[in-house]
């Protein structure tokens, strides 16, 4: 997810969950413990029975009521063509139907949303050796009030070329669809700004056709998923798309799933009704939706009639809330203390998504200290991993990282698993001075000692267990003699200000999170990694990495279609992404997630297990 700009876990936990120092391995849903194969340091928590989320069943849920949502943090965006952000993501496919999804109870194989089905090669949806996708659209389907009107394949169209207008300056559009996609659309150039694609073509109202310059449906059926293949209404969103920002998402929505924002239904106006920033979030249901307009393999039941999402507060005062509340859930990273009394004293109440991404450092390695490769290597190996995963709060919710693909993902096996790629600067997950030494003077610093005139540039979110982290990856910076400056800032402003945004050349972004955009491993590496994904806004690729070499491989393994081939070619690289040290790792997650005793909760598996608006439900 899917940069997804994860959320960020809060505080560390003291006692039992805190001494599980970090573990390596549990993250298949066959695994009763949060630790598997682990490191020598490690000791593992076993999960209780029904903390473990990939083990959930959609039972059915009773109809009606509110559920109360807290999340300590704001949402980033709420234009279907923007929302790049985890929590993002839980009113978005909510209120918005995206082509295809990944149902909550599974993180690897898509179906159909607004689609009738899965394009395939026996059922003619894939032609032209994988480089034409057709896809077939529900009928029936039709915005909420002030539009009214049944969606059309050219709503759907418009909803992804407007990606590309500079107004809106979709995350999605230039990685998956436009010029920098490994099998862009026909007619793609870098200068693209929006407007009719010449690669998507809609020859009757329920039938839209992509057509690419190379065999790309193996990732483009998955990218269509994505919100940005929400269907928007033309004449509603253009006007609103000549403003500069756009006022879509801000002010103005549209809406096709079963939830809406609480608005003026004569103008679709939300702002200051349905969503006051850092303050709340307000849905209910939308009046036109039919849940019959779905292929019988998903349908979501949409029980709650109204969601109300209180933002701001203290992560630990919520989790209070929650567990002890009623009719409630938590949306944001649960502190450690929650997790630790949820464990200890309401295990039905809280459970744990093991494979939920992982967090690093964004290093920048375009501009200022660490372009020097053996700096970047000495910085890697001098960093506790360990610790981090302790802050974290122990093995139950982390595990030290060592490269990129992170557990679940293909391709992470054929990486070295949890060991990761044996390099000296990657072995000990507690730090290592004395290679962090020899890899200073490899740099030309003989002492071991940065003497250069830089300072290093360290901007961290403010909230959650952020900072703690923040003050590890520093001390593993100052413990190298580099001269730092830490910039705390809220988490949201860290990514739309700063760590987002090439220009500003931030040295070194802690705590930057992944979750895949979809199952294939193109979406763990390409994004943050490949040179031309660099964009001016909302930027996935903070380090500004743009090596020939992982260009190359990159694009490559894009093409390949054999499942083992396609792992082992992403496998490589991971490697070389390890090898020329380009971030930072720090952990994987096992994201936990907590409710109210009276709440039937259903986990997005592929969204760090964060819970489904249109799939919980009240007991």
């Amino acid at each position: 997810m899917p940069v997804v700009a994860r959320r960020l876990a809060a505080l560390a936990a003291t006692g039992l969950l805190a001494a599980s120092v970090a573990a390596c391995g549990g993250s298949s849903a066959s695994q009763s413990s949060a630790g598997g194969s682990s490191h020598p340091a490690v000791q593992s928590v076993p999960l209780k029975p029904g903390e473990d989320a990939t083990k959930e069943q959609l039972l059915p849920g009773k109809r009606g009521g509110t559920l109360t949502v807290y999340s300590s943090e704001d949402f980033q965006h709420l234009d279907p063509a923007q929302s790049y952000f985890s929590l993002d993501y839980q009113p978005m496919y909510a209120m918005e139907r995206p082509l295809f999804v990944f149902p909550p109870n599974n993180a690897s194989t898509v179906a159909p949303d607004l689609a009738t089905e899965i394009p395939t090669t026996a059922n003619g949806g894939i032609t032209d050796g994988g480089r034409t996708v057709t896809v077939h659209i529900q009928k029936g389907v039709r915005y909420a009030p002030p539009v009214n009107r049944e969606v059309t394949s050219a709503d759907v169209a418009f909803a992804i070329e407007r990606g590309a207008n500079p107004n809106v300056s979709s995350p999605y559009f230039p990685s998956y669809f436009g010029s920098a996609a490994p099998a862009p659309l026909r007619g793609m150039t870098a200068g693209y700004q929006g407007g009719p694609v010449p690669g998507i073509t809609t020859p009757n109202q329920d039938t839209i056709v992509f057509h690419m310059s190379k065999p790309g449906a193996a990732y483009l059926v998955q990218a269509l998923s994505l919100p940005l293949s929400s269907p928007v209404p033309p004449e509603f969103v253009r006007p609103l798309d000549k403003h500069s920002p756009t006022t879509f998402g801000t002010q103005y929505l549209t809406y096709t799933g079963p939830y809406m924002l609480k608005q003026n239904d004569k103008t679709g106006q939300f702002g200051g009704i349905g969503y006051q920033t850092g303050k709340s979030l307000n849905m209910v249901r939308n009046p036109n939706w039919d849940g019959n307009t779905y292929t019988a393999a998903y349908k979501p039941p949409a029980d709650l009639d109204a969601i109300n999402v209180n933002i701001g507060g203290d992560a630990t005062v919520i989790g209070q809330q929650v567990l002890k509340g009623s009719h409630a859930v938590q949306l944001d990273t649960v502190a450690q203390s929650i997790i630790k009394l949820g464990y200890e004293q309401y295990p039905s109440q809280i459970n744990f998504t093991p494979g939920a991404g992982d967090h690093y450092v964004a290093i920048d390695n375009h501009a200022g200290v660490f372009t020097n490769e053996n700096l970047r290597k000495a910085f890697w190996a001098n960093l506790n991993r360990a610790a981090i995963v302790k802050a974290r709060g122990g093995s139950i919710t982390a595990q030290p990282m060592t490269h990129f693909l992170y557990p679940g993902v293909n391709g992470f096996a054929q990486a070295g698993g949890y060991a990761g790629p044996q390099t000296d600067f990657n072995q000990n997950v507690s730090g290592d001075h004395a290679v962090a030494c020899r890899y200073m003077k490899l740099a030309g610093y003989p002492n071991c000692t940065y003497t250069g005139p830089k300072t290093v540039q360290i901007v961290s979110a403010s909230n959650g267990n952020t900072p703690a982290i923040t003050q590890i990856v520093n001390s593993a910076l100052t413990g190298l003699g580099f001269t730092t400056h830490v910039s705390e800032v809220d988490q949201s402003v860290m990514y739309t200000k700063y760590c987002q945004v090439p220009k500003q050349e931030i040295d070194a972004c802690p705590s930057q999170g992944w979750i895949r955009d979809f199952a294939d491993p193109l979406s763990v590496l390409y994004l943050p990694f490949y040179g031309p994904s660099i964009t001016q806004q909302n930027n996935s690729n903070q380090g500004q990495v743009n090596d020939p070499q992982i260009n190359a491989a990159i694009k490559a393994a894009a093409y390949v279609v054999d499942p083992a081939a396609r792992a082992q070619a992403w496998a490589n690289v991971d490697k070389m992404l390890v090898e020329k040290a380009v971030a930072v790792p720090e952990e994987y997650d096992s994201q936990a997630n907590v409710r109210s005793a009276d709440v039937q909760g259903v986990n997005d598996l592929w969204n760090e297990g964060t819970w489904d608006f249109a799939f919980t439900s009240l007991k």
